[in-house]
């Protein structure tokens, strides 16, 4: 905001005109008060302050004229060069003493200002734009109150001896001050140079009566322009009041140096400025108005009860009472102000402010001369008169008040965040069309709306009385779900009255924390509204409050993390006649905003995990087979001692390489790595030892932890470890551990138990950002050489709640976790999500384990699994595995490779239980998209779709996918094939070291990085997502592309291939270019696989050219299909040649 061009320079002169007002305004007091003319035995003193305010009253029309036909700087220029002389003259008087000079000089200034305040505030909002105007308007009046009260104590201060050449001194200074700054102003803002003011109009005042009538028709104006003069009667009520009560007869005789009562309502004034400024970040918070004038009418009864100098403090409250009411009101004012008739509804301002404080003061001087009226019993007038100005603020904004109330009470346990609300028109129909995930989203759009909204909504959501009688204020208009008719046309009929109304097309509230079909056709509310706006928007945040249908366990697990964050995103306008699927992919990708705003103000990782730990105290968070079980505060000593120890190991290096298997301490070593901020390697110990070395040297890695246990175990598997380990420097964690002295265990135990999150935080853990790196993952290599991704803390944490916002999560929950570290499924979802959101892991280190696996789902009670199809494959089809080994599971969820129907069958049949496939990329997290399970709503007939079978799921709340053309990028239509594009705040940060490829593989649209998959695949009408393959996975056969994974899929769906593990691929052929080989494991031979695929009836293209068998598919440490080994060992066997 201070980068506005003009910003210092514009508020720089503001300070310096209000700060010579006031000095001219306190001499002429104070040479009065030197004549015998004093506030509290003379009424002539008052009167001959409200003459200086008549200049405002008469010259309104051609000030108001001056500043919309001449560009607004140009007037505060020219006025401030004129203003010259005239302290000239103001100075002359002075020092000679000579009243009617004085009083001409003063006359003349304030003819001057007349002019000047309505070019000041003017050019203020043209400076500031509608964006800023609310703190553009809290910066003026805050700007203007300090210059009033720093110029006013200067001059008391200097009264207490002959002041008259430093006033003259400061005077001029000011003045040279405020020209150079006026010489500064930029050329902004709107003028028409062919307007004339018609004299002979002005002088019998129709000029002005139609000017008048003009801005006192525009409602928002009229209310503006009352509330504003309300407050400045207050305010010089008060002032009147207070000099007689604190017994001075000068704000600025030197009695007033101690004047508490005059000190303390300004601080509060500014403060008040300053907290209204905070509250109308995104919108004007009109709702503070009747809050403001409800707190300054029970001060102003309370102050006369409370003894001197306690009531400095009540007086303190008063200004900020005032301050929150005038600020909301002077920023509406200007903000309905039009740029070219701004001039003279700023002038009517300042004029009916004047004519209001004259009268009021008039009528008070005559009640207290002539009535005879203490002083004292205005303040009860006063307070009075702010009590009516609380019953007239909530009759014109009721719904103002409600949303304050409701954002301040919201506060007390949520951080409120809103974002595109200029996309919200603030006058005209608009339809607003959102998610709904709790009870009480109205409440939450409504706060975060500047303007009253109409709620369509059932009965069901209002039950309770209360409810229903705020709902009542709003004007909700009742929906019957089944015939929802009625509702539309009193919409529609809001609609053409202007309104604002809220939609909720779902019908229901989500099941699943993500926007779910549209059930509602709202498009009768839409026909034949003139001018009407198609606004989306999206709630995020009270999924898992006690107000949304989440289940227990994800409520238990988001109510103690604490203060949480809830926001509100408002989209672009949509085209009206934009259909129910537009309309939610568009609410869809408005998530991305919502959330990104919400992960923004997370915690890092390890920042996250010792809350989580601390929070678990003695119960389990890792399971492990040896029976070396870590309960929350075990891992935190084990966590804390360690990132000690490798504090005075690594030094100042950054990456660290792991080499330690899914476990106890392989999950304890890298949460100690991160208590340090350092970015953790974990490395693929699947593949070759070059390989390994490469991930080393790319990512800069010095040192290597690892284990002698899982060393010894990798070399008896053949895995010549020593060409990789004498290259770093390497650390054993037994080792390591013997040298951790019990004393420092128990210490640090203590710690753990005693100490509070923060301060641990504080004390033992490296600052780090959102945006530093947490980890580099290298990706599996299936097509090529591992790429290095780095993921940010902001990604996983931003993955880490988009997942637990869909599991569904129990209090009893164990999740199965036996993903390597160096996968990101692995470390991302079976890892950190369960240390971060306190859901117990049980880990096993070897997937390939049959009976292990078993025996820890039993003996652990494992509930969730997340596996790839490889695994589950394996597993299903071994006798080791019995089904009640498996009772306990409740939910499996599936990636990184397609899920064969015969093992959805088998798992089907076998365990009673389906299979949830999902879709994530190493780049995104890895989650982007996941089926869930299905729901049966409160009407017992309606089914909410959560699992279509063959599609990966819908996109994760915050996330949204695009299918677009490959090659122009452009969008394409539903259901149509292409390049699948992923959004949200789970994307990486980019490649390692490799910013051209990075550049390849994001692309910037409207503002949002999006990921290019690589997969083919189309969305459906209902959101979900079908990946056809990979565009590397296809084979280039005569011209036509054909897809090696439905080829995949089609020979899979054949019962004779049952037994029979294989995948296509595809190899250079001199006549057609390309063809397709087949890469199988089985008993069958060759010849008899050709016979078996001639009989299955594929497409003449789909036919593999030739099959190659092999002992043992070549697998990744995912269990994903090795395709660019299958591919090298096809050219082998067929004899050719990689050139």
């Amino acid at each position: 905001m201070n980068k506005i061009k003009g910003f210092f320079s514009f508020f720089g002169l503001t300070f310096t005109q209000v700060a010579v007002a006031t000095i001219v305004m306190g001499y002429m007091e104070l040479s009065l008060s030197r004549m015998g003319f004093t506030a509290t035995d003379s009424w002539q003193f008052y009167l001959l302050h409200l003459l200086f305010l008549l200049p405002c009253i008469f010259l309104m029309t051609p000030a108001g004229f001056f500043s919309d036909k001449y560009p607004k700087e140009r007037v505060l220029l020219w006025t401030t060069v004129l203003s010259i002389p005239v302290v000239g003259l103001f100075g002359f008087g002075a020092y000679t003493a000579n009243m009617p000079v004085l009083f001409t000089s003063i006359g003349l200034f304030f003819v001057l200002q007349a002019f000047q305040g309505p070019a000041r505030n003017g050019y203020m909002k043209e400076l500031m734009g509608v964006r800023y105007l609310a703190s553009g308007t809290g910066i003026l009046m805050i700007v203007s109150f300090v210059a009033l009260v720093l110029s006013g104590a200067w001059l008391a201060f200097a009264s207490l001896k002959e002041f008259v050449i430093p006033v003259i001194s400061v005077v001029g200074a000011m003045q040279l001050f405020g020209l150079i700054f006026a010489l500064r102003l930029p050329a902004i803002g709107a003028y028409d140079m062919d307007l004339h003011f018609p004299w002979d109009r002005y002088w019998n005042f129709k000029f002005a009566r139609r000017k008048v009538a003009k801005a006192w028709n525009n409602h928002a104006l009229r209310q503006s322009i009352i509330g504003l003069s309300m407050f400045w009667v207050m305010i010089f009520l008060m002032v009147f009041v207070i000099q007689d009560q604190f017994g001075s007869g000068s704000l600025f005789h030197q009695d007033s140096l101690v004047n508490y009562a005059i000190i303390g309502t300004a601080i509060g004034l500014i403060l008040g400025f300053v907290y209204a400024m905070r509250m109308s970040k995104n919108f004007i918070e009109t709702g503070l108005v009747p809050m403001g004038t409800a707190g300054s009418a029970i001060l102003i009864f309370l102050i006369p009860l409370i003894p001197r100098p306690y009531n400095a403090i009540a007086f303190t409250l008063l200004g900020f009472c005032g301050g929150i009411y005038a600020l909301p009101m002077f920023a509406m004012l200007l903000y309905h102000t039009k740029p070219r008739s701004a001039g003279h509804v700023l002038a009517l301002n300042s004029t009916t402010q004047n004519l209001c404080i004259i009268a009021f003061d008039i009528l008070a001087i005559a009640a207290i001369r002539f009535l005879g009226v203490d002083r004292m019993d205005l303040f009860f007038i006063l307070g009075v008169l702010c009590l009516a100005g609380t019953i007239w603020a909530l009759c014109v904004m009721p719904q103002s008040l409600l949303r304050q109330i409701f954002r301040t009470t919201l506060s007390l346990h949520y951080k409120f965040l809103v974002n595109g609300v200029k996309n919200l028109p603030w006058e005209g129909p608009v339809l607003l069309v959102g998610n709904h995930i709790s009870y009480i989203d109205w409440a939450l759009i409504q706060m975060a709306s500047p303007r009253p909204l109409r709620f369509v909504l059932s009965r069901r959501s209002y039950e309770k009385w209360y409810i229903r009688l705020i709902l009542t204020q709003m004007n909700v208009i009742n929906l019957d779900l089944e015939h929802p008719e009625k509702a539309m046309e009193e919409a529609r009929e809001a609609l053409l009255r202007g309104e604002a109304v809220v939609v909720f097309p779902e019908n229901c509230l989500t099941q699943t924390g993500n926007v779910c079909k549209f059930r509602m056709d709202y498009s009768a509310a839409t026909k034949d509204v003139p001018n009407l706006k198609l606004v989306p928007i999206y709630t995020q945040g009270l999924w898992g409050s006690s107000y949304s249908m989440a289940d227990a366990g994800y409520r238990e697990m988001v109510h103690s993390g604490g203060n949480r964050v809830v926001s509100v995103a408002f989209g672009e306008p949509l085209p009206v006649d934009s259909s129910n699927v537009q309309v939610m992919r568009a609410i869809q990708e408005l998530s991305i905003t919502a959330w990104t705003n919400y992960i923004r103000r997370l915690k890092p990782v390890a920042s996250a995990w010792i809350r989580t730990a601390k929070r678990k105290k003695f119960s389990p968070m890792i399971f492990s087979p040896d029976g070396k079980h870590f309960s929350g505060y075990s891992l935190a000593t084990a966590a804390l001692t360690f990132s000690h120890v490798f504090a005075k190991l690594l030094g100042n290096e950054k990456c660290v390489g792991v080499l330690i298997p899914p476990s106890g301490p392989g999950i304890m070593v890298n949460l100690a790595l991160l208590i340090k901020g350092k970015t953790v390697c974990n490395l693929n110990y699947s593949s070759t030892p070059e390989s390994m070395d490469y991930c080393c040297k790319v990512a800069g890695v010095q040192t290597i932890i690892t284990a002698h246990a899982f060393v010894d175990k990798l070399k008896q598997k053949g895995v010549p470890l020593e060409q990789l380990l004498d290259n770093y420097q390497v650390y054993y964690m037994e080792d390591e551990a013997k040298a951790v002295k019990k004393p420092t265990l128990i210490l640090n135990l203590f710690r753990a138990i005693v100490l509070p999150a923060w301060y641990l935080e504080l004390r033992f853990f490296k600052k780090v950002s959102l945006d530093d790196v947490a980890t580099i993952i290298f990706s599996s290599g299936s097509e090529g050489r591992p790429k290095g991704v780095e993921l940010t803390h902001m990604n996983l944490m931003g993955n880490i709640k988009q997942c637990g916002s869909v599991l569904h999560v129990r209090p009893d929950d164990v999740f199965l976790g036996l993903l390597p570290l160096f996968h990101a499924f692995g470390f991302s979802i079976t890892t950190m999500l369960c240390m971060v959101e306190g859901i117990p892991v049980a880990t096993c280190p070897d997937p390939t384990d049959i009976r292990l696996i078993g025996r820890v789902c039993a003996e652990f009670k494992v509930s969730i699994m997340v596996a790839t199809g490889t695994f589950l494959r394996m597993w299903g089809t071994s006798r080791y595995i019995h089904p009640l080994m498996f009772s306990h599971v409740r939910s499996i969820f599936a990636g990184a490779e397609k899920i064969r129907e015969d093992v959805r069958n088998l798992y089907r049949t076998k365990f009673k239980l389906d299979i949830f496939e999902g879709f994530g990329c190493t780049e995104t997290t890895p989650v982007s998209a996941v089926n869930t399970e299905d729901f049966l709503l409160d009407d017992f007939k309606t089914v909410v779709v959560g699992n279509k079978p063959g599609t990966v799921g819908r996109p994760l709340p915050g996330s949204q996918f695009r299918v677009v053309d490959p090659d122009t990028m452009e969008e394409l239509p539903l259901g149509e094939d292409g390049l699948l594009l992923v959004g949200g705040a789970q994307i990486m940060r980019g490649y390692l070291n490799d910013p051209e490829r990075t550049e390849k593989a994001i692309a910037v649209i409207d503002g949002k990085r999006w990921y290019k998959t690589g997969d083919k695949g189309h969305v459906d009408e209902d959101g979900f997502i079908t990946i056809v393959d990979r565009y590397s996975r296809f084979a280039k056969i005569g011209g036509e592309m054909i897809s090696l994974g439905a080829v995949d899929f089609k020979i899979s769906e054949n019962a004779d291939f049952d037994s029979i593990n294989h995948f296509a691929v595809s190899v250079p052929d001199g006549s057609k270019g390309e063809k397709i080989v087949l890469i199988y494991a089985g008993e069958q031979s060759e010849e008899e696989v050709k016979g078996m695929l001639r009989q299955i009836g594929l497409p003449p293209l789909m036919v593999p050219g030739a099959v190659v068998k092999v002992d043992e598919l070549p697998r990744l440490g995912s269990g994903k299909s090795d395709v660019q080994t299958g591919k090298k060992i096809a050219m082998e066997r067929l004899g050719i040649s990689a050139n």
